[in-house]
């Protein structure tokens, strides 16, 4: 029960959850905008 009364354990324990959650938003993010980037992308290309 030590790892529990340690403060920086809980901090870091925090911070790896937060990582987490903005690296599954960002994941799902590019799922959904992923083909739509890409045909912007293809578009300015294709204008140039």
């Amino acid at each position: 029960m030590r790892f529990l009364r340690d403060r920086a354990a809980i901090e870091t324990s925090e911070v790896a959850v937060i990582i987490a959650v903005v690296v599954l938003v960002a994941y799902g993010a590019y799922q959904l905008l992923g083909a739509r980037i890409a045909q912007v992308v293809q578009d300015v290309a294709g204008r140039l």
